[in-house]
């Protein structure tokens, strides 16, 4: 696994700002907190926005976007599995950042 900690390109800070927007996708900006310049943009996959912590009609909001789904149970299942998946894949990037940058880790 590759990872990265972003930072700002122009004044380096890594005190940055996601903001989404949904539209017909789903992108996330990325903008610089200290000096407000625009860092980057991202677009989520289909279904791959997930929010921990959050509750299941949170994640059923992100999905209408997509509308690939033909049952309730379908989409339960779902959750179940991107939450699970999330959690893991997010172990797994901090556990590669800290092996990157270990005790320099942003």
């Amino acid at each position: 696994m590759d990872v990265y900690i972003q930072k700002c390109q122009n004044c380096g800070s890594r005190n940055l700002r996601n903001i989404l927007s949904r539209e017909s996708a789903q992108h996330v900006y990325v903008q610089c907190r200290d000096c407000e310049h625009f860092v980057a943009r991202y677009v989520v996959a289909s279904g791959g926005y997930f929010h921990e912590g959050r509750d299941y009609e949170s994640f059923l909001r992100t999905v209408t976007l997509d509308s690939g789904f033909t049952s309730g149970r379908d989409l339960k299942a779902v959750f179940d599995e991107v939450a699970e998946s999330s959690r893991k894949g997010f172990g797994k990037a901090l556990q590669a950042a800290n092996d990157k940058y270990g005790d320099e880790l942003p």
